[in-house]
């Protein structure tokens, strides 16, 4: 139970280190919160396809049956932080953030809820900080803790 943080890529490099740990310190006294990171295929970056399809699989294969499953996707519903809040009436969710190239469809089906934080891109470096800042204000407007506004 608790949160889980699917990620394709490389672990956090300094200059996120210290936002990620807070963050992750800061969620922690609400629920447990880990995030694990999935091998990328970049020696694949020539070919697409085989890349979505080998990191849509090493997704699929971590993701538990009774998880509530948000897929984080430019191309998503667009939600603000009130409505992401409502997402903690659950207490089992894992969070995927796809490879360069995205997800493919079978990882899209299992998914709950695809949202996106924004039609821009970011660095998905960037984007777990962004992640963990919202899922810790998620849980200061759930529990109606002063924090958000």
């Amino acid at each position: 139970m608790g949160i889980t943080i699917l990620t394709v890529g490389k672990k956090n490099s300094s200059e996120y280190s210290d936002m990620i740990d807070e963050y992750m310190k800061r969620i922690s006294s609400f629920i447990s919160i880990r995030m694990k990171f999935i091998k990328d295929s970049g020696n694949l970056k020539e070919d697409r396809e085989s890349a979505v399809k080998q990191e849509s699989e090493r997704i699929l294969k971590e993701v538990c049956k009774e998880k509530f499953v948000i897929l984080l996707d430019r191309k998503g519903e667009s939600i603000d932080s009130e409505r992401f809040s409502d997402l903690f009436n659950n207490n089992n969710i894992c969070f995927v953030i796809g490879g360069i190239y995205g997800v493919d469809e079978r990882v899209k089906k299992r998914a709950s809820r695809i949202i996106s934080f924004s039609r821009m891109t970011f660095p998905h470096k960037l984007f777990r900080v962004i992640l963990l800042e919202q899922i810790y204000r998620g849980y200061m407007i759930h529990k109606n803790m002063r924090y958000h506004k």
